[in-house]
């Protein structure tokens, strides 16, 4: 009888900076993290909070929001849903910007162990503060899809 070979690709949560990043610069850090979702290389999720983000600021950073709503669903597919209340308020006394604090409890909630994000004020400051979640940039991704 064969076992069931475990899922070997990394799962991530991608924060809206990244995943802006990427459509505007697809050749760059970013984009090429988009790259590896697409050939499937890493598994990269989204929240309903997260894709409402990408698409509140699109336009600022000259994607269509038409565009920026096509590769989001392209590429991430099923969203994971807004994180409950109750998690949400838990990481607020963690987070330093309070809006910040879906991002981390989608990552708890999913069991997601990768963050990716290029918020340095907010998100990147908690490196090794939350047990259980590694906070990476995207160049940071890229040495560890690499090592492995």
């Amino acid at each position: 009888m064969k076992r069931r070979q475990k899922n070997l690709r990394l799962r991530v949560l991608f924060n809206a900076s990244v995943v802006l990043s990427g459509f505007r610069t697809p050749k760059g850090g970013s984009g090429r993290l988009l790259g590896f979702i697409k050939n499937r290389v890493i598994e990269g999720k989204i929240n309903e909070v997260i894709f409402d983000e990408i698409l509140k600021h699109s336009e600022k950073l000259s994607v269509p929001i038409s565009k920026s709503a096509r590769l989001s669903l392209e590429l991430f597919g099923n969203f994971l849903p807004a994180p409950s209340g109750e998690s949400v308020h838990k990481y607020k006394k963690v987070v330093i910007d309070e809006g910040d604090a879906h991002v981390i409890a989608s990552c708890k909630e999913a069991k997601i162990k990768y963050l990716v994000t290029l918020d340095k004020k907010h998100l990147l400051i908690l490196k090794g503060k939350i047990k259980g979640l590694k906070i990476l940039t995207p160049g940071e991704l890229i040495a560890l899809i690499a090592k492995k």
